[in-house]
């Protein structure tokens, strides 16, 4: 052994256990400002607006994500700082029209898209196969041409009966329901029923059966907690990467692991019978990927397995609150509220009437639906952020260096006066042709997304918040109750909205 390695270990020997103690915070104290200094001033995001703080640690944001408040907070940043706004170290977020070409468009000549931050996706080793919400952009493309039969102009028609048949249940329980004329919560009827929907079109049958039992199945349960609990996993991944192996491996409550064994274990479960059954006449997402997929693209059972549940999810949550926002604005703005009714039972003769294709020509409801996604909407901040490429990128005029997280968020963007006359205010009128509102900057209003990545459902959910309202509208009078009065104001979001109840009187409409 060398003379000077003994030399400089022989003090450590000699150190006591509180001595070496102190050294290691000083050390890690020294090393933390340190970085600290360097994030603020020397890091290569250093020039761009945003508060000194966020630039400084991942704290703060992290911190907002853990509340619930992110939405808030980055619609607070922009508001302040602008379009374009560093929130951590190595995280920026953008409120632009040229942004969703950026970061979210093909980028033809500019190195192809961005790809999604896939650091805390579930392992490919749970499932087998990688899902869709967390593939690259080349296996999200073969995934998306495996799963487009199953969102074909052709299925939807044919998945019309399917869709209308639920959302009828759901008008028959609420009549049952509220016969002795007490409030009812309606946003928890809008979720039984799009949950029951999305199960069948995903398994193959009415597997939740939330409606029929007005209650959530576990695995709905469960399936939110995911949303809850893939915030915490960000949010402690940003501090540290070895914060979030010691909140894993030791830290996560044996209830909570046991429940999502059962999940895992009834979707493996639930797949399995359904791939077993093949091609049936149920027009369910299966029936038309096993009739017409091209030979080699056929969705496997591990593909199924990684992506059936995000596709319940995406396809259930969204449309709930869509269609449960869209209400309370309705209702919360009277005068909305009346010119809805007197279009949608004007145009009708019986509830039987009201099909997917004619809910497309109610413009006022149209409206109101785009208007109160631009004001609420369902996905409020980037699901998943892009992670620059190599060789970096510019958005609105800054360089964004390669490995930086770079995110578009819906709530802030519809809350900006500068894209958005009136931004806070719930006017549906500006999306037909109102001159007070010609200047809007439309092309920034994405609730779907943009790009390669967009939303694979976005027909179907159109039709279902469509359906949903104009049944609702044309069968009730509703009264929204006061303890309602700031439903959305009370909202936390962790990728999901989590909403209180919506009481709402629903009196049938008599008709002659």
């Amino acid at each position: 052994m060398s003379t000077k390695f003994v030399h400089f270990v022989e003090p450590l020997a000699k150190t006591s256990l509180s001595e070496f103690l102190a050294f290691a915070v000083l050390l890690a104290s020294t090393l933390g400002i340190t970085k600290a200094i360097y994030n603020v001033f020397f890091h290569p995001l250093a020039t761009l607006p945003g508060p000194k703080l966020y630039g400084m640690s991942p704290l703060p944001i992290s911190w907002s994500r853990y509340r619930g408040r992110i939405p808030y907070t980055y619609a607070e940043l922009h508001e302040k700082y602008g379009t374009i706004v560093r929130v951590g170290p190595d995280e920026i977020s953008c409120a632009s029209p040229s942004a969703f070409k950026d970061i979210y468009g093909p980028r033809y000549g500019k190195g192809g898209p961005l790809t999604r931050d896939t650091r805390t996706a579930p392992l490919k080793d749970t499932f087998g196969a990688v899902g869709m919400f967390q593939a690259d952009v080349q296996e999200h493309a073969r995934i998306r041409r495996q799963l487009n039969p199953a969102f074909s102009e052709r299925a939807s028609r044919e998945q019309e009966p399917l869709v209308m048949g639920y959302i009828d249940s759901m008008i028959r329980k609420l009549r049952n329901t509220t016969a002795n004329g007490k409030p009812v919560d309606v946003e928890k009827y809008m979720m039984w029923a799009t949950f029951d929907i999305q199960g069948d079109l995903v398994f193959g049958e009415d597997v939740f059966k939330c409606i029929e039992n007005e209650q959530y199945h576990p695995w709905i349960n469960i399936s939110m907690t995911f949303f809850t609990g893939g915030v915490y996993v960000h949010a402690l991944n940003d501090i540290s990467p070895w914060l979030l192996w010691i909140w894993q491996r030791f830290i996560v409550p044996q209830r909570i692991t046991d429940a999502f064994t059962y999940h895992l274990r009834t979707t493996l479960d639930l797949v399995d019978k359904r791939m077993a059954a093949g091609k049936t006449d149920h027009p369910d997402y299966m029936s038309f990927i096993t009739s017409e997929s091209k030979a080699g693209e056929m969705l496997t059972k591990e593909q199924m397995y990684a992506n059936a549940q995000m596709l319940v999810m995406a396809g259930s949550e969204t449309v709930a609150t869509a269609s449960a926002s869209t209400l309370y604005l309705l209702l919360s703005h009277p005068e909305t509220m009346a010119r809805a009714e007197r279009e949608i039972r004007s145009s009708y003769d019986s509830d039987q009437d009201i099909t997917a294709a004619s809910v497309a020509q109610l413009s006022y409801l149209v409206a109101a639906i785009d208007e109160s996604m631009r004001v609420w909407p369902p996905v409020a901040t980037s699901f998943n952020p892009r992670q620059v490429s190599s060789g970096g990128c510019t958005v609105d005029g800054y360089f964004i260096p390669e490995g930086s997280m770079i995110g578009i968020h819906n709530h802030a963007i519809g809350r900006l006066e500068s894209y958005f006359r009136d931004a806070k205010k719930f006017v549906p009128e500006r999306w037909l042709g109102d001159e007070r509102y010609a200047e809007d900057a439309r092309e920034t209003f994405q609730p779907f997304s943009s790009g390669p990545l967009n939303c694979i459902g976005l027909t179907m959910g159109r039709l279902e918040t469509r359906v949903i309202l104009a049944k609702l509208i044309y069968n009730f009078d509703i009264e929204l109750m006061p303890e309602c009065s700031d439903w959305l104001g009370n909202q936390k979001n962790y990728i999901a909205w989590h909403k209180p109840p919506l009481m709402v009187k629903l009196t049938p409409v008599k008709r002659a």
